[in-house]
């Protein structure tokens, strides 16, 4: 067994049967997606990802409704969500579902969250500095505050890795 793995002797008495994967397609999203698969796959769970479809209110405010081509990016960015989560949940065989909806991505993978009984919410997180996620809001912040289900979040590897670096050398 590697240092890092956990073995269950019962895989099937988890109470993480539902686990619920915010997915945005970013380099964290897809770290968070495949924590997510190994979980599910080793707990006998199964994963509903959910993407938001969020278009900022200043892409609206103009004409009242979405340019094209930011419609046409959103297309694609979902197309490659359900592409990604088909080829690491599908190649696991783990069980899933991707569902999509519109808004504020916090709020809505919250409401979906509560309204389907998660047992775990799993988002991605890259780490920004305090003006960003003041200005632009933290999607991990926010479920992490308010989600009724515990929340785990991933960091891309190389985001983590840089991150244990700089706590290293600080400490020296």
């Amino acid at each position: 067994m590697e240092p890092r793995e956990t073995a269950y002797a019962d895989s099937g008495s988890s109470g993480f049967k539902q686990i619920v994967v915010a997915a945005d397609g970013s380099p964290a999203s897809i770290q968070g997606l495949e924590q997510a698969t190994d979980l599910a796959r080793r707990l006998g769970s199964k994963v509903t990802v959910v993407y938001v479809r969020h278009l900022p209110a200043a892409a609206v405010m103009d004409t009242g409704i979405a340019e094209p081509s930011m419609l046409e990016s959103l297309d694609e960015l979902e197309s490659e969500v359900k592409q990604g989560a088909l080829r690491l949940l599908g190649g696991a065989g783990v069980p899933w579902e991707l569902v999509v909806r519109a808004g504020s991505p916090g709020e809505e993978i919250v409401r979906f969250a509560d309204e389907n009984g998660a047992d775990l919410v799993v988002v991605g997180s890259n780490r920004h500095n305090s003006l960003r996620s003041l200005l632009l809001g933290s999607t991990a912040a926010y479920l992490a505050t308010h989600s009724k289900a515990p929340v785990l979040v991933a960091r891309p590897r190389e985001i983590a890795s840089t991150a244990r670096a700089a706590t290293a050398e600080a400490v020296r």
